[in-house]
């Protein structure tokens, strides 16, 4: 672990990270963050949800303005309403997938610059106030974020993966723990996050650090997904919660507590305040 004094910014996962099991972020978890960022260093959300969800955390953690969606896809200024960074999937890749979709039954949402969009098939209650489209050329010119199919069937599931693995333009950023361990029975909808294949969270770091002049030394984050890989590759300092992917916490340089028990919070005081 380097020298945790003289951190300049601090990248911040959400879910599984800095919310709880009911997608709570805690008054104690908001206290050393505003703390934090009152010292003058640079908070950033940093997570898989759209850029709509993150920047709504973040104005309720009253972290900093800027914020990294869709798995590194997008940095948003939120006070300004302005794009510091973008790399969006293309128009073709999109139609394609529409299609796919929408002949196996499965749900598709899109991250756009400010909301979701999506087909008429729900599978979850996630991204129930999505806006619904009947025709995939009415986004023809719209900036594509991240692509998110969910389906209440493994092996639908599991043939989609595979379908996407075809296309040479787009990864999968993060998979749906109960798929991961192949649940088959699993009471919640399995899902998938795609990207266009040169985005990742590390990638939208880097580009901030670089930009604001921050060493990766002077670098802290905290998560709990395989999505976080890159982030920690980018930080000179990882920590990992206790309920995170056993993957992230062989390579991270400290574990807190999990995100039930304000883990962010309770690293954040004993370390950086």
């Amino acid at each position: 672990m380097g020298n945790l004094k003289n951190i300049k910014a601090v990248f911040l996962d959400v879910d599984g990270t800095l919310t709880n099991s009911t997608k709570q972020i805690t008054e104690a978890t908001k206290i050393p963050i505003k703390a934090i960022k009152d010292k003058g260093i640079y908070v950033i959300l940093c997570s898989g949800r759209s850029n709509r969800d993150v920047c709504k955390y973040s104005k309720d953690v009253r972290a900093s303005d800027y914020t990294i969606s869709s798995n590194g896809a997008q940095i948003y200024n939120c006070k300004t309403n302005t794009n510091f960074y973008k790399n969006s999937i293309g128009y073709s890749e999109i139609e394609e997938l529409w299609e796919y979709c929408n002949k196996h039954n499965l749900e598709l949402v899109l991250n756009i610059e400010k909301e979701q969009i999506g087909n008429n098939i729900f599978c979850s209650n996630m991204y129930t106030n999505r806006t619904i489209i009947r025709n995939i050329k009415e986004i023809k010119n719209v900036d594509i974020f991240q692509i998110i199919i969910n389906s209440n069937n493994y092996y639908d599931m599991k043939e989609c993966e595979g379908y996407i693995a075809l296309k040479e333009n787009l990864k999968i950023a993060n998979y749906s723990k109960d798929y991961i361990k192949k649940e088959v029975n699993s009471k919640e909808p399995y899902y998938i996050f795609i990207n266009n294949k040169f985005v990742d969270k590390g990638t939208a770091i880097n580009k901030f650090l670089k930009s604001m002049n921050i060493k990766k030394e002077e670098t802290i984050c905290f998560g709990d997904r395989i999505n976080d890989i890159t982030m920690f590759e980018s930080c000179g300092n990882t920590v990992a919660m206790k309920n995170a992917d056993e993957e992230l916490k062989k390579i991270a340089d400290y574990i807190t507590l999990s995100n039930e028990e304000e883990g962010v919070a309770d690293f954040l005081k004993k370390y950086i305040l």
